[in-house]
């Protein structure tokens, strides 16, 4: 009777983890094509089910560049380990190719902001905007014999950028990446711009930040990881196989 009882148990039981564990791949499922702020993290064996919270990120995204200013922008993102991604003008890039090496050598993102950084230029037909990040594309491998597909329009994507002009960009691979929290670092003073990411990071989980290299910037920037920091986001690099965020995807983080 002991031994038909054991038997049964062991029935019941060894059914209850199937269920169990068909459930817990049903929620996985869910989860995964949800954009949920809780994700459910298991093991293979199902002993183990933990509820988290959606990882919060932040790029910095720093445009201008380089310049005087970027090695110590690079140690103050250091002092964080945090990373950024650098968007770099052409004549600057030959001004500063060391400043240009310092920023991949500390894992950082190389991406391009243009030749001219005037809209006029840069439109004034439907292939010139190519025309000015092939030319990037070129320098950058020139110091770096590397390659980067990232790009930032002066001003922006929209208004300005005539629709040929962003398809011809698309289609050559370039992505194009805009920004959600502008922090006027260009009018403002440095305690103005760590305000400024204050005020526009609560609730975010995720923030595409834009900054320049200027002297009031380079003064905020220690007060922005370090609020971030505290905040808990990852502040990480756009990676060059990543989807871009811009203005005419409409994807940005709302």
């Amino acid at each position: 009777m002991h031994k038909n009882l054991r038997k049964t148990l062991a029935i019941i039981l060894s059914t209850s983890v199937i269920t169990i564990g068909t459930c817990i791949s049903n929620i996985k499922d869910i989860y995964a094509n949800s954009n949920s702020t809780i994700n459910i993290c298991y093991d293979n064996s199902y002993d183990n089910v933990v509820e988290s919270e959606e990882r919060k990120i932040a790029y910095i995204t720093i445009d201008d560049g380089p310049s005087k200013y970027t090695d110590t922008i690079i140690n103050t993102l250091n002092k964080y380990n945090a990373k950024a991604t650098f968007f770099m003008i052409d004549r600057n890039m030959k001004t500063y190719p060391e400043q240009v090496k310092n920023i991949i050598n500390n894992g950082n993102t190389a991406g391009f902001h243009s030749v001219s950084h005037d809209i006029h230029e840069l439109y004034k037909s439907n292939v010139s905007a190519k025309e000015e990040f092939d030319k990037n594309k070129e320098t950058f491998h020139e110091i770096t014999n590397l390659e980067s597909n990232i790009i930032r329009l002066p001003y922006g994507s929209k208004p300005y950028t005539p629709t040929k002009s962003y398809e011809m960009l698309v289609e050559a691979g370039y992505k194009l990446w805009d920004w959600d929290l502008d922090t006027q670092d260009w009018k403002s003073n440095s305690t103005q711009i760590v305000e400024n990411v204050k005020r526009y990071t609560q609730n975010k989980k995720e923030v595409v930040i834009l900054i320049h290299e200027k002297k009031q910037t380079v003064e905020a920037l220690d007060g922005i990881l370090k609020h971030l920091t505290e905040q808990g986001y990852d502040i990480i690099p756009i990676e060059q196989n990543q989807q871009p965020q811009n203005f005419w995807i409409g994807n940005l983080y709302n």
